[in-house]
């Protein structure tokens, strides 16, 4: 092999590993297809104070109705869901917003606490349910 041939192969070589580094750092670059904005704004919802402060009164009813078995699995009453105004302050702005956010809170607190206290709590979060949409 001459020496022109020699560099014709290393120039080969060199272009080979740069258009494939530079498909690899593509790839890492993009953005991950197997997330959508639903479970984005999910996660974005669950740590808004609203969504929070329905979360903990939801718990705790749905724990409480669970244990003393008082009555059955209603995820959308009692006089906290009702208002939904729990921790509201106007900083947090639109009043209806936040009684939204509030409720939907309301309603994933009560059936955890309600499957974690009738023994149905999955850590997996899989199948279970207390009731109403479980």
């Amino acid at each position: 092999m001459g020496c022109g041939e020699m560099q014709d192969m290393c120039c080969r070589i060199m272009c080979a590993l740069l258009l494939g580094s530079a498909f690899a750092v593509g790839a890492l670059g993009a953005p991950a297809k197997h997330h959508n904005d639903a479970s984005v704004a999910n996660k974005v919802t669950r740590h808004d104070p609203a969504f929070r402060a329905g979360y903990m009164d939801g718990y705790r009813q749905g724990a409480n109705e669970s244990e003393a078995l008082a009555a059955g699995y209603n995820d959308q009453s009692g006089p906290a869901y009702e208002q939904a105004i729990d921790g509201y302050t106007p900083q947090y702005g639109d009043q209806a917003a936040y009684q939204k956010l509030f409720r939907l809170g309301y309603i994933a607190g009560y059936k955890e606490g309600w499957d974690f206290n009738s023994g149905q709590y999955n850590p997996l979060g899989a199948g279970g349910g207390g009731g109403a949409g479980g």
